[in-house]
């Protein structure tokens, strides 16, 4: 018996030997296990480092600088452009300072500012368009149709006498002071309008937060819609319509400031001019028959000038046959439209930022058009003369009509028009393809 124990106790001890070095084995084959385990992801977290490039391993960080940098261009074309002003004032100043070497007043020195306002967003615009293609530059066209409207003020006052009558004639100095804040706040609204019709007639590129949203989603922009071709370039007709928009935008304010100018001296109980308010669009012909005019000296003479430089429809006339003035709203709107037309960008979606070149033939005849445009309307409906009534509270006068071009100034003016334009067209090409870049592209005929 005792025997019998001793060997199962002896059994039972090898029995537990075993199962714990089974369970020792075990635990450490399963230590074993982890340990490869930790050893391979190691491995491949060092793989993996070692096949990162450091431009990989930098990607954030340039993302980020990137979206800075991107930002930068975004703040700076915001930024006030003092170039563009500061060209309009110079061509302003240039202006007026050779109206005021006349000593008889022009007939285009009061409403030239009104009438050239167009073509100076115009120039605004196409200047901003030099720097970026997105912002049209309305701070600085409002800026500039006020520049316009102040510096013919001030060769208004510079006349002798002016300020002293003013001082001394209540009513002429009401009307003075009103025609004079009417053209300031026209000329600010004109011009805006020319910089919105300039930049929008063109075809500004997209946004780049749009550009920006379809490259982050190329898949999905993919599966809504097909994959389109390259854009083409726009053909030569809609230019054509663009520039005829802008070739008669002028005139057709000219009404308008017709109108608001006949509502003011009714407003204030003036007596309308005894020539219809088509007159002021003689601003648009520099060749017309001289009607030189010498008022004298004195208190009269200074009252009579004065009268000049406020009542539009009775401008006597220009004192030589030539008024260099009158070619203001012809610069203002060529160098305007040369600028836009050399600033396009292509219309493609993948280079919404390469430049298109027009060739010659076409820019010159879309410049010669614009000339055209703003002569001919003028031209045509004052050489049959011009016809008027003076109206009174008692009686109304027809008068007979007055005759202020002739065959020979009706051609030459027909002639300067297109002719100017196309020197500034040519003038601003010539210098823009010196410091040009940028692929060039042809529009289709």
């Amino acid at each position: 018996m005792q025997e019998q124990r001793q060997e199962q106790e002896e059994k039972q001890s090898n029995i537990s030997l075993e199962a714990t070095e089974a369970s020792a084995d075990e635990i450490q084959e399963h230590s074993s296990d982890k340990v490869s385990n930790a050893d391979e992801v190691s491995d491949e977290v060092s793989h993996q480092d070692e096949e990162t490039t450091p431009e990989e391993a930098s990607a954030g960080p340039d993302e980020d600088e990137q979206s800075l940098v991107e930002t930068i261009p975004h703040q700076e074309e915001q930024a006030f452009d003092w170039f563009a002003l500061g060209v309009v004032i110079i061509v302003a100043a240039v202006f007026a300072l050779a109206a005021r070497l006349n000593a008889q007043p022009a007939t285009s020195l009061t409403p030239v500012a009104v009438l050239s306002a167009t073509g100076c967003g115009l120039l605004v615009t196409g200047l901003r368009k030099i720097r970026t293609a997105r912002s049209p530059g309305l701070l600085e066209a409002g800026l500039g149709g006020l520049t316009l409207a102040v510096f013919q003020f001030l060769a208004a006052l510079s006349y002798p006498g002016i300020i002293a009558t003013l001082a001394t004639t209540p009513d002429e100095r009401t009307g003075f002071l009103a025609t004079w804040l009417l053209i300031a706040l026209l000329s600010v609204v004109f011009s805006l309008a020319g910089a919105a019709l300039g930049h929008l007639a063109f075809a500004p590129p997209r946004p780049a937060r749009a550009r920006k949203d379809a490259a982050l989603a190329p898949d999905a922009a993919e599966e809504e819609q097909p994959a389109k071709a390259p854009g083409r370039p726009r053909s030569w007709y809609s230019y054509a319509a663009a520039v005829l928009l802008l070739g008669l935008a002028p005139t057709l304010l000219g009404f308008v400031f017709s109108a608001a100018y006949d509502y003011m001296l009714g407003a204030y109980h003036f007596l309308l001019g005894p020539f219809p308010t088509l007159r002021l669009l003689s601003t648009f012909l520099p060749w017309q028959i001289p009607f030189p005019f010498d008022p004298g000296t004195g208190a009269n003479a200074a009252l009579t000038r004065l009268v000049e430089l406020w009542r539009i429809p009775i401008f006597l006339g220009n004192p030589t046959m030539f008024d260099f003035q009158a070619l203001e709203p012809y610069i203002f709107n060529s160098a305007g439209l040369a600028l836009l037309l050399l600033t396009l960008r292509a219309e493609r979606p993948t280079a919404p930022n390469e430049r298109v070149s027009i060739p010659w033939l076409w820019y010159l005849l879309l410049e010669a058009l614009l000339g055209l445009l703003l002569v001919i309307p003028a031209d045509l409906w004052i050489v049959r003369g011009l016809e008027g009534l003076l109206r009174t509270t008692l009686f109304v006068l027809p008068l007979r009509a007055l005759y202020i071009l002739d065959s020979t100034t009706f051609i030459l003016n027909i002639i300067t028009g297109p002719l100017v334009c196309l020197i500034v067209g040519v003038g601003l090409r010539a210098v823009m393809r010196k410091g040009g870049n940028g692929k060039i592209e042809a529009i289709s005929v």
